[in-house]
């Protein structure tokens, strides 16, 4: 397989460069200990779908995955007498199916549409170099990333992950900033790495590279806000303001979540104009979490997601089917419980979500809902510690449009040494 390691840093923005060496760092704390981590994952996953003309798609896999990441070593290079750090991580991740080929992309699967078969088996791996001074650490090559456009998947089987170089610092106890360009992507169901894509109306749309920038400020223990500005070449910019606040008593905390997305094209070859604004408020008292929320989306388009099913786990709550049509308002209801009091490693969650006011292609009005349960165990028996369960399923209703239930049981151990 092509691993673009040749170009991990062939593409570092000078102008980042030179911007943190204008910022004065304090302390920064690199991995202390050299650390590998082996996980297992079974991963049954099922959807049916309630109309005859469209076929199930899904299927059962099994993965092995093994971590590593170096702690940082002392180079005898120097900057005002304190030492360049260097280290390195490594991943690798490998899948076979065990269930029979359905002919069908089931989006966890890599999917051969030539000759319509599923893979028997796909492998993923990558590396990162990285390069640590005080508070600052450069990373280049495969990067884990947990960013509007750019998350790590883990709904399915095997993880996302990205190819480039970021590099993150703290200017003190409060600022954080992380600034970066990501070449490439490797889907959660692609084996390779490749250039970010979009689709608009049978089009689609390449991009170079992905530039950003992110900005964290605890402004107070209590009040935290993020704002983050992503330019993909060739397709859309995207900018992202949070705020998050978090009021806690002797009985129960409040948390509370706005977010505000703004998704505009770069004068390229599609027209995008997205704003999504959202609101989340979650109590939780004792053992119960209530979640109440509102999604609104206004613009000319509806909300852009890229090609290779990268979610937008930043959104206030992110479903199977998105509920990012254009003009689309959405309410979200949601209910957990943590049964530790009585089975501990046990916790559940409900949600439910009702989406309307957008239009089918046709100029339908339209309405849509979605139902999750999910269901979490991990075993809590020292000689099994690190196995859990998850099981999880997904109701799906829409007035104009395909109706599916789906299942997803995943079988989960991981181990650090």
């Amino acid at each position: 397989m092509d691993r673009p390691e040749s170009k991990a840093g062939s593409h570092t923005p000078m102008m980042l460069l030179s911007l943190l060496s204008c910022i004065t760092i304090s302390t920064y704390t690199h991995s202390a200990e050299e650390e590998w981590k082996f996980t297992l994952k079974n991963a049954y996953i099922d959807r049916d779908f309630k109309s005859d003309h469209l076929k199930d798609v899904g299927s059962w896999s099994q993965a092995a995955s093994l971590f590593y990441t170096s702690k940082m070593q002392d180079t005898p290079l120097l900057i005002a007498g304190e030492p360049i750090k260097i280290g390195a991580n490594a991943s690798t991740q490998y899948a076979v199916r065990l269930s029979s080929d359905k002919h069908v992309a089931d989006a966890v699967l890599p999917f051969d549409k030539a000759n319509q078969s599923q893979a028997s088996d796909y492998l993923k791996y990558g590396a990162t170099l990285k390069l640590g001074y005080q508070d600052t650490l450069l990373n280049l090559g495969e990067l884990w990333l947990d960013l509007p456009f750019t998350v790590v998947d883990g709904s399915r089987q095997l993880l996302t992950s990205y190819w480039g170089t970021n590099l993150r610092t703290k200017i003190n106890d409060k600022v954080q900033i992380e600034l970066g360009r990501v070449n490439k992507v490797s889907p959660r169901n692609e084996e390779d790495f490749r250039k970010f894509s979009f689709t608009s109306k049978g089009v689609t749309g390449y991009s170079d590279g992905l530039n950003y920038i992110d900005l964290r400020y605890q402004i107070s223990p209590n009040l935290k806000t993020e704002y983050y500005f992503g330019h993909l070449e060739d397709l859309f910019n995207k900018h992202y303001l949070g705020i998050e606040h978090t009021w806690t008593s002797n009985h129960f905390s409040l948390n509370s979540k706005l977010k505000y997305f703004n998704d505009q094209d770069n004068g390229n070859q599609f027209k995008i104009d997205s704003q999504n604004i959202a609101l989340l408020e979650t109590l939780k008292i004792s053992n119960h979490s209530f979640g109440l929320g509102y999604q609104q989306l206004v613009g000319d388009t509806g909300y852009p997601l890229l090609d290779g099913f990268l979610p937008e786990y930043y959104f206030i709550n992110w479903n199977a089917t998105g509920f990012v049509k254009k003009d689309e308002q959405s309410y979200h209801l949601i209910y957990g419980y943590d049964f530790k009091d009585y089975v501990p490693g046990l916790n559940t969650t409900l949600k439910y979500v009702y989406g309307d006011n957008f239009k089918t292609n046709d100029g339908l009005e339209n309405h849509e809902s979605e139902t999750n349960f999910i269901l979490n165990y991990a075993f809590q028996q020292p000689f099994i510690k690190g196995l859990s369960l998850q099981y999880i399923l997904i109701d799906y209703d829409v007035k104009h449009g395909n109706d599916f239930t789906e299942s997803r049981l995943f079988v989960n151990y991981s181990k650090k040494f």
